[in-house]
């Protein structure tokens, strides 16, 4: 009995059941030239921030002041604590930079405390650096004590 049925019957049956049409076969119209509006776009990718969404120094400053206020006003330089203040420092400026949320950039936080005596420090950092988009802010805390600087990078991700 199934070699009965015809392959043209089989596809007619299908068509008709599965779209409800009167007819197996339709015409369709002929297909319209291709143009800019009738394509659709392709999936593009960002490689630059847009102005508004570009690394802005100031409300990082503004974070590192008042961490900076808070953490070490009124302390004299103890060698003991430099390195937890160091340490709590870095990661409440971490912190509050990550709550500005800046959109695709991955940010460094670099803290240097020392006592206050008159000696000098020099300080460097190398590394690749596109200055269209990376950038940086820092601030610095003395007292009669205490000098702390704080540096934070801000590398946008391509």
């Amino acid at each position: 009995m199934a070699d009965d049925v015809q392959v043209e019957d089989a596809i007619s049956t299908i068509a008709s059941d599965l779209t409800g049409t009167r007819s197996a076969v339709e015409e369709l119209p002929p297909p319209k030239e291709a143009s800019y509006d009738s394509v659709p776009p392709i999936s593009s990718y960002q490689i630059k921030p847009t102005l508004q969404d570009k690394f802005k120094a100031n409300p990082v400053k503004e974070v590192i002041r008042n961490v900076l206020t808070e953490k070490l006003a009124g302390k004299s330089y103890d060698s003991d604590n430099a390195k937890k203040w160091t340490i709590s420092i870095a990661n409440d400026v971490n912190t509050k930079v990550r709550e500005l949320k800046m959109k695709r950039y991955k940010h460094i936080v670099q803290v240097i405390m020392g006592e206050l005596k008159g000696a000098g420090i020099k300080c460097g950092v190398r590394c690749l650096w596109d200055s269209e988009t990376d950038g940086y802010t820092s601030d610095t805390f003395m007292n009669e004590t205490i000098f702390c600087v704080v540096v934070v990078f801000a590398v946008y991700l391509y």
